[in-house]
């Protein structure tokens, strides 16, 4: 009998919490955004509000509104998200979340894990980022450790992208669709078709595309250096079947081809640093990935609510020539041609299962599975030098003698098994998850790569736990609260790597007493949406146990001089962060604004080595963006104005040497859409409206403040994109 004043009370206390975002708006208890379904946090459909972890979803339909060329381009307009770029030549090759990356987040194509990303020196760097979007039809991002579902790959997060299915397409009442898209891109000059057709019956559906990309390298604001010049083409294929069998069950069968080939004039290099002879550098770049996958959705088996068996193949390349001409020791010119190749192999598979039941009055979501993965990884290097006087060919490179391996070939044998139980008890849900994993690396000798004393077996298991929970405190309010463990094993890249540059009097070093990657991340947040306000944040903490830093430098080697790389695990380090979403209905506040719509969003994080007590290069600063959206009621044209803030890192860490720290910077877009008719729609984008010198700090970092990669680096001025979509 005295509930309501209780009631009353909390939900006073909730609002006044609320109320930098809510003073302008009444709380509704219509469903809401908090109803949105997500898969990403559980392995099966569940409301975004009992997700204890920041989920972002990107659909298809943004993807097309921000004229998204690449996955790199994903971090334009995410607060939490970067692109890892290497040079023109390589462009995007990764994605980090709060800055984590470096294979250290993970990303799979319809539950399939994409490749990873390995590089050596500058002139062998292969990309995970090996998938056209214009098949994809949803992008889930869970930010923080999601080891306890996600396995070894997952310790800064995970993305799960997932292909359209021809029912997708294939509006009711019909039978086929047939769609394209064309676009120019003014960041690189480069163009972009892309054609789809699908058909739908009663059991059946098909669904077949194909696109094709070519352009140059990205334009830049460089000063007094010579750019770089990239010619690239781009395209890829893919098919999907699905078959609705009469008990209920769906068999889907995919195949997907990507094809990336570059050629490169490389400039800014020449005259500098080790290139301070070089006169002419040319790449010839390409990678190709291919992907076979089977997906059998189980009909309802008594107990098994939902339960899922899936099967894949895929096949990972790259092939990059470099041809240099440059003046040897003797005075005499050489030509120098390197070739690299990097091939992964993998197929394996997952079976995943979903029970609900009650046990009293708690209802149970209890998804449980299993997942096996087998890959090969080989790596070789080839080399000639040709001497343009004498016309003697040797198989010797700067000391190297080809062919060669910096690692040997490595099989990798990973098994994971998990289970998470969303335990809920009207408006709280508590959800603990628990993961074993088994990871075993074998590193074999053949040919090329004979010294088993540079070759280390590794094996190891490990438990991981998460421990989340959330309250429905209003139908329009969700707190959540989570633990979270992280967990990585040694790549074999880091663990194998060896690298002796004679003439560089350069060294890397392989480390066979590496151990796993571990984390613990606390963090609490809010979700809130009710009358035209949306609001999203949180804070946290993350504790890094023996985090692998990549070929660090350890310092010069007393006898020879040369200066030695190793990867090396740092005993402790530490980040911590905010990052907050707001949007806000602008006809909520003043009727004559309905066609208005504000959005910010923000992260701010800060790490720390722990053992030294310098920053963490790695994060990233604080990146902060504004958007006005307009939308027309009475005709079918809307607009984008976006404006992004990079700030000024600061603390940084010079101890290993300087490097180019970016000035703060603030980037104005603007993008304006037309849909003339249901079928068709246009968009037409210019970015970086004040023509700004801007750079990425994750891009650079690497670089020396002298490196002239640092001018070519800067992004593109003032530039205009167009894309035109039609469907029938």
């Amino acid at each position: 009998m005295n509930t309501a004043p209780h009631i009353t009370r909390r939900r006073r206390a909730a609002l006044l919490l609320l109320a930098p975002c809510t003073a302008l708006a009444a709380v509704s208890e219509a469903p809401s955004h908090l109803d949105e379904i997500v898969v990403v946090g559980a392995k099966t459909a569940r409301p975004r509000w009992s997700v204890p972890a920041p989920v972002t979803v990107i659909t298809q339909e943004r993807l097309q509104r921000e004229q998204a060329q690449s996955l790199g381009d994903l971090s334009r307009y995410e607060a939490t998200l970067e692109s890892d770029v290497d040079t023109p030549r390589f462009g995007a090759t990764g994605l980090s979340i709060r800055g984590i990356g470096g294979n250290r987040v993970a990303l799979e194509f319809d539950g399939v894990p994409l490749p990873q990303q390995f590089n050596v020196g500058n002139f062998a760097d292969s990309s995970r980022l090996s998938l056209d979007p214009a098949i994809v039809k949803r992008i889930e991002i869970l930010r923080g450790p999601a080891s306890a579902l996600y396995g070894s790959d997952a310790l800064g997060g995970v993305m799960v992208i997932d292909s359209v299915d021809g029912r997708d397409l294939v509006e009711p009442g019909r039978n086929y669709y047939a769609g394209g898209n064309a676009g120019y891109f003014g960041g690189n000059d480069s163009a972009m078709g892309q054609g789809t057709f699908a058909y739908a019956a009663a059991a059946d559906a098909l669904v077949t595309s194909f696109s094709y990309r070519s352009g140059d390298e990205p334009d830049n604001r460089a000063r007094g250096v010579a750019s770089d010049r990239v010619d690239f083409t781009q395209w890829q294929s893919f098919s999907k079947w699905t078959h609705d069998f009469a008990n209920g069950g769906t068999l889907r069968a995919s195949l997907d081809y990507f094809q990336r080939a570059a050629g490169s004039d490389l400039h800014a290099l020449l005259g500098f640093g080790r290139f301070a002879t070089t006169t002419r550098l040319a790449g010839d770049d390409q990678q190709d990935r291919w992907r076979a996958t089977v997906t059998y959705a189980l009909p309802r088996l008594g107990w098994m609510d939902e339960g899922s068996v899936m099967l894949y193949r895929q096949d990972d390349s790259s092939r990059q020539f470099t041809d240099e001409d440059r003046l040897g020791p003797t005075g005499h010119a050489l030509l120098l041609e390197r070739n690299f190749k990097l091939r992964e192999r993998g197929y394996g598979g997952e079976l995943r299962t979903r029970w609900n039941f009650n046990s009293g009055a708690l209802e149970h979501v209890l998804v449980s599975g299993v997942e096996w993965d087998d890959s090969r990884l080989t790596e070789s290097r080839t080399g000639l030098s040709t001497d343009h006087v004498s016309g003697q060919i040797s198989s010797t490179l700067l000391g190297e003698r080809f062919p060669l391996r910096d690692m040997p070939v490595s099989d990798t044998t990973e098994v994971g098994v998990y289970a998470q139980d969303e335990i809920i008890l009207g408006p709280v849900s508590i959800v603990p998850a628990l993961r074993w994993d088994h990871f075993d690396l074998n590193a074999t000798t053949d040919s090329i790569f004979t010294d088993v004393a540079r070759m280390t077996d590794l094996e190891d298991d490990d438990l991981t736990l998460r421990l989340g929970a959330t309250w429905r405190v209003l139908t329009s309010l969700a707190l959540y609260a989570n633990y979270a463990e992280g967990f990585r094993a040694p790549p074999a890249a880091d663990v194998n790597l060896y690298l002796d540059l004679a003439a560089l009097n350069v060294r890397a070093l392989p480390n066979p007493d590496l151990k796993p990657e571990r984390s613990r991340n606390v963090e609490a947040g809010l979700r809130f949406d009710a009358h035209g306000t949306r609001f999203e944040a949180g804070a946290y903490y993350a504790r890094y146990e023996d985090f692998i830093e990549s070929r660090a430098r350890l310092g010069t080697d007393a006898v020879s001089g040369a200066q030695l790389f190793q990867s090396r695990n740092l005993a402790e380090a530490s980040i911590h962060g905010v990052e907050a979403e707001f949007e806000q209905a602008l006809g909520v506040l003043l009727a004559p604004l309905a066609d208005f719509t504000f959005a910010s969003s923000m992260h701010w994080a800060h790490g720390t080595n722990e053992v030294s007590h310098q920053p963490l290069n790695t994060v990233t600063p604080l990146k902060a963006l504004f958007a006005l959206r307009w939308k027309s009621h009475a005709w079918p044209l809307a607009a984008d104005l976006n404006i992004t803030h990079y700030a000024h890192q600061n603390p940084t860490d010079f101890s290993t040497g300087p490097f180019f720290v970016p000035p703060a910077r603030t980037v104005v877009d603007i993008i304006m859409h037309w849909k003339p008719t249901p079928n068709a729609s246009c968009h037409l984008g210019l970015y970086n409206l004040g023509n700004q010198r801007v750079w990425s700090y994750a891009e650079v970092r690497r670089l020396a403040p002298d490196d002239p990669r640092v001018e070519v680096a800067s992004w593109p001025g003032l530039h205009a994109n167009f894309t035109l979509s039609l469907r029938y």
